[in-house]
């Protein structure tokens, strides 16, 4: 019994390895299209302090003064 698990999980992992090798892409496609420095730069957002309040709250403190 532990040898028939033991093939039948060899075969299934087999069986993963090669498809998933088969389904990588090619690599002797044509190049991907490259980035201008502007393009490739993470975006980066500055998000306030929780202590700090946020604008909408600042403009409707002052308003209600």
């Amino acid at each position: 019994m532990l040898d028939l698990r033991l093939v039948t999980t060899s075969l299934a992992v087999l069986v993963a390895l090669v498809s998933v090798a088969l389904a990588e892409p090619i690599k002797d496609q044509s190049a991907p299209v490259v980035q201008s420095a502007t393009e490739a730069r993470p975006i980066r957002v500055i998000l306030p302090a929780p202590w700090e309040p946020t604008k909408g709250q600042a403009e409707s403190v002052q308003s209600s003064k």
